[in-house]
């Protein structure tokens, strides 16, 4: 993988490096997947934030929208193919924000969060993919990405680790969009 970053930092520019301390790694996806995940950050044209939560959620908590890296698959195509599965929409990528890494006592997690700035430029919202299971769509300022972060860090005990390991992208990009013009 760090051929990978290699090449999206030189083309997407220089993310920060993040390592996340969990209670436990033990959830998937963090203990399912070694390819890791994309992160979408995608800011639509009226300047919000698009999120999203699934009826398997408890409290219907919203996340920024992500997909799987299959294997062998190129990190930048699974980025584009994410945002076709579960937003229909087109965008242009502006930045490689962050590369999340997940750690606990016992060590670090294969699976990294690859967090990618997109703006939207055309598209209908919709989701292409039904096993998605997208259950409701939220667009936020910038300003409340913070709220949503700490609603995933309250969520109930037992999914604690998953919340925390969800506000962790989010605060990753509330960071980003403090410290520049986007």
């Amino acid at each position: 993988m760090s051929g990978a970053v290699e090449v999206l930092t030189t083309k997407f520019g220089e993310p920060e490096r993040l390592t996340c301390s969990l209670p436990s790694i033990a959830f998937p996806p963090v203990s399912e997947r070694k390819h890791g995940e994309v992160c979408m950050a995608i800011l639509r044209k009226n300047g919000r934030f698009l999120l999203q939560t699934k009826s398997s959620y408890p409290n219907s908590v919203m996340r920024l929208p992500s997909g799987g890296i299959k294997a062998g698959e190129d990190v930048e195509h699974a980025l584009l193919r994410e945002v076709w599965e579960e937003t229909n929409l087109e965008v242009s990528v502006d930045r490689f924000v962050a590369l999340l890494r997940y750690e606990d006592d016992t060590g670090r997690a294969a699976f990294q969060t690859f967090l990618f700035f997109l703006r939207e430029f055309d598209g209908v919202l919709q989701t292409n993919d039904p096993n998605e299971k997208i259950s409701e769509w939220r667009e936020a300022l910038p300003e409340e990405l913070p709220g949503y972060a700490e609603k995933l860090r309250e969520i109930e005990p037992s999914w604690g680790n998953w919340g925390l390991f969800r506000a962790a992208a989010i605060d990753a990009l509330s960071d980003f969009c403090s410290g520049s013009r986007f």
